[in-house]
């Protein structure tokens, strides 16, 4: 008796274990993230709000025959400094901004992060005369729905809503260099032009996204 009471046991014990892991494996807190898109995949739609309270979606911009890029950005971080100190990143948007391009930075930072708050973005927005919207993220969910790791990190979407470049802004990893190469204005001129994005992807290179340490 005392043997088939363990068996019963045994075999009950195990079936609850199994029950257990089942409804964990299936909680929100063990669902795996979304994997970062693709190049020349649809980029996953979101909505943002800037520094001046107004709100930014991907799909209306798109919807609305818009070029879209997102730039990564943090103003604390020398490799951004770089891009904007000398004029390279206002130059080059400027170059697009009467063809139907957008261009949005996006701060995943979260609070008492480098570079992270509205104030320190309005502050940086005005000293570095940046005329395109700064998209405060800082949640870091945006960020990591595209898998962005670096500042500054870029993607070039086209007006179907598919991502035709990912990375680097140009081809200089120093931090006080600007390259002979800017990966986004040959996207953009690719797109508007209405041929194939040659160049797809380059490394990003830069500082780390400074999301929200883990438990937080």
């Amino acid at each position: 008796m005392k043997t088939m009471s363990l068996i019963r046991f045994g075999a009950a014990g195990l079936a609850a274990a199994t029950l257990a892991f089942a409804s964990m494996a299936m909680s929100p807190s063990h669902v795996a993230e979304a994997e970062p898109p693709k190049v020349d995949e649809k980029a996953p739609d979101f909505t943002l709000t800037d520094t001046d309270g107004k709100e930014h979606k991907l799909s209306e911009y798109t919807k609305d025959g818009k070029i879209v890029v997102l730039e990564w950005f943090n103003p604390g971080c020398p490799f951004v400094k770089k891009h904007y100190t000398g004029g390279n990143m206002n130059k080059v948007a400027a170059e697009f901004k009467d063809k139907d391009v957008v261009w949005l930075l996006i701060n995943s930072g979260a609070p008492g992060k480098q570079g992270a708050g509205k104030e320190t973005n309005v502050k940086r927005k005005k000293d570095w005369k940046i005329e395109r919207p700064i998209l405060l993220d800082e949640s870091g969910e945006v960020g990591k729905l595209y898998g962005a790791k670096k500042t500054p990190e870029m993607y070039v979407i086209d007006t179907e809503g598919v991502l035709r470049y990912h990375g680097a802004i140009d081809n200089n990893r120093r931090a006080n260099r600007i390259g002979d190469v800017n990966y986004v204005r040959s996207a953009l001129d690719k797109i508007i032009a209405g041929e194939t994005v040659t160049t797809k992807e380059e490394p990003a290179y830069g500082c780390s996204v400074k999301y929200a340490s883990p438990g937080r």
